[in-house]
């Protein structure tokens, strides 16, 4: 009896120690613990108080209007060379993404070379047109970085003349002078710059141009040495330089716009948050202790 008694005590016990290992699990699953019991959600903080922002998406319109440049590259140049001028530009821009261009001049040579002793003289206008594109991905800022081409034409006269020649064959020395030989001439230009925002609406410009010259109408006398708009035609190819002084009229342009009363988020699209003032933080204060 003793026996059964013992053996009946150990298998309740085992009994109860099972059920405890099996069921307490299940319970803490389907129980709500003290905390959830309550209502005390454990939660990132928010703040008290903020400002949700209406954004409308950035419409830029086709057309943002235009600059006005003068280079200042030709004038330095005819002081320091034996050629330069004066020039002036318009650009369009549109979507502030392609740029056409319209650009204008004069230009002017008198040289004389150090061998040779012949003589160069020319002054004539020029004009060249073209496109830009810009390069930046924000199109809402006022600075540019681009590249372009464009298409050159000037249409002159110039004058030759050199010392005494001998001639080889027959003896005897001559001059020569030929004055207002009518030329045309065009070529074409790869052009990459910078524009940036200095004041308001005055911007600086710098431009590196790579030019080569397509044709220039032929002649009995010689062949021109400087075309204005163009350069030295002492090789295939002339290399050029621009500094722009630049007024921007960008019409139309907009760097979108926020709805949002009294508030104004470098942060589009996210919550602004409000500093408290001290009235506030009174009032709350009091309506806790109420």
């Amino acid at each position: 009896m003793t026996v059964m008694k013992t053996s009946n005590c150990i298998s309740m016990v085992l009994r109860n120690r099972l059920i405890q290992i099996v069921l307490l699990p299940v319970l803490l699953v389907f129980l709500p613990s003290p905390a959830l019991a309550q209502g005390n959600v454990i939660a990132p903080e928010k703040p008290s108080k903020y400002v949700e922002l209406d954004v409308e998406e950035p419409k830029m319109p086709f057309f943002q209007g235009f600059t006005v440049s003068a280079d200042l590259f030709p004038i330095g140049q005819r002081l320091f060379s034996d050629f330069g001028g004066f020039e002036g530009g318009l650009k369009l821009s549109l979507l502030n993404t392609y740029l056409p261009v319209v650009e204008l001049g004069f230009g002017n040579c008198d040289h004389e070379d150090d061998n040779t002793h012949i003589r160069y003289k020319t002054s004539a206008p020029y004009f060249r047109i073209g496109l830009d594109y810009n390069l930046l991905k924000n199109k809402f800022q006022d600075n540019r970085l681009y590249i372009g081409a464009r298409y050159g034409f000037s249409s002159y006269k110039f004058d030759i003349s050199g010392p005494e020649l001998t001639d080889p064959f027959w003896g005897g020395t001559q001059s020569f002078s030929y004055t207002g030989i009518s030329t045309t001439s065009h070529w074409v230009e790869f052009v990459a710059g910078v524009q940036v925002k200095m004041l308001s609406k005055f911007h600086l410009g710098w431009t590196v141009r790579l030019k080569r010259e397509l044709s220039s109408s032929k002649n009995d006398y010689s062949l021109p040495y400087y075309i204005p708009g163009y350069g030295t035609t002492t090789g295939d190819t002339c290399w050029g330089a621009s500094f722009h002084l630049i007024f921007d009229l960008n019409w139309g342009k907009k760097k979108g716009s926020v709805k949002a009363a009294l508030v104004d988020s470098p942060n589009v699209g996210s919550p602004v948050v409000q500093p408290e003032s001290e009235s506030t933080g009174t009032n709350d204060t009091e309506d806790s202790k109420e």
